[in-house]
């Protein structure tokens, strides 16, 4: 990419920054409008996140797992959410991250500091901070005192993570980021055992080439997301879990289960019925970059060199 290409890519990118945080404006000067009542998905696990992004509490026994720490400024609603549950925040002991955008650890500094917290991230995501901060996407945040948290452990692809009673399966399924981790362990509901699983990066915006630009990433993003959508297919996954609260319908099915009780997060069809969703959204996203490529490659000729 020449340094024409990438300024007419930055331009764009800057635009759709800018039309991020209008979109998140209210919830960045008032994060409480998203909140939402903490509640069980299964025997150990339960949702602590809001609205806008999903944070999930794994009881280990030996003390409490988190999936991801939310929005940076929004650490308030996340203890309040564990308490709420029935938990105490300080027995806390590992945030495991599915990738490393800011909107996913933000809490994670804080926990670190006040309950000895740990952190873990794939070291893929860990080395692509360590060289390009930018990457965390904490650069122009809405958040004034917005950082990248330390991590204490890298994991590898297709490690199992243990701690207390929880055996968590680890997938690299790259895309979102070229380090997202995918999540897989067992839960029971009412004696009957189940498999939970979380796609970790679903978010398309990322793979545009305006976001491929920023990232510095490879051009294949969109061709990695599909390639990873393939590698977890299989998946005996009948507990869904989301990313962010769209990814599995989290706020939805909630409100049946308030509504008509039973358990509608067990749900055999849920996971492919989103890959496949997802699926079409990559390929749309291809057909918009290769609009881009034209737009930018009209820009260009018109414009003086």
């Amino acid at each position: 990419m020449n340094a024409r290409e990438k300024e007419f890519l930055m331009k764009k990118y800057r635009d759709l920054r800018v039309q991020y945080e209008e979109h998140n404006k209210a919830f960045n000067t008032n994060p409480s409008i998203a909140r939402i009542e903490p509640f069980r998905i299964a025997d150990g696990l339960y949702y602590v996140g809001d609205r806008k992004v999903c944070i999930h509490l794994i009881d280990a026994g030996e003390g409490l797992i988190l999936i991801d720490s939310g929005y940076l400024g929004a650490t308030h609603l996340l203890i309040d959410s564990i308490f709420r549950a029935g938990f105490d925040p300080k027995n806390v002991r590992w945030i495991l991250h599915t990738h490393g955008h800011s909107d996913h650890f933000g809490a994670s500094d804080e926990f670190r500091s006040m309950y000895g917290t740990r952190l873990a991230i794939s070291r893929v995501d860990a080395e692509m901070i360590r060289q390009k901060p930018h990457y965390a996407h904490v650069n122009g945040n809405s958040f004034p005192f917005a950082k990248i948290p330390e991590f204490d452990y890298e994991i590898e692809d297709g490690e199992i993570f243990e701690y207390g009673n929880a055996r968590i399966r680890c997938v690299l399924t790259p895309g979102h980021t070229q380090g997202v981790l995918s999540l897989f362990f067992p839960v029971t509901d009412c004696g009957v055992r189940h498999m939970a699983g979380l796609f970790g990066g679903a978010g398309v915006k990322a793979i545009t080439l305006p976001y491929i630009c920023y990232n510095e990433d490879p051009e294949d993003c969109p061709q990695q997301m599909l390639q990873s959508i393939e590698r977890i297919w299989d998946e005996k996954v009948t507990v869904h879990l989301g990313n962010h609260p769209y990814n599995n319908y989290t706020i939805e099915k909630r409100e049946r289960q308030l509504r008509e009780g039973g358990n509608p997060f067990v749900d055999p069809d849920s996971w492919h019925s989103f890959l496949s969703r997802l699926q079409g959204q990559v390929k749309n996203v291809m057909a918009d970059n290769e609009t881009i490529k034209a737009e930018m490659k009209a820009f260009l000729n018109e414009s003086p060199k």
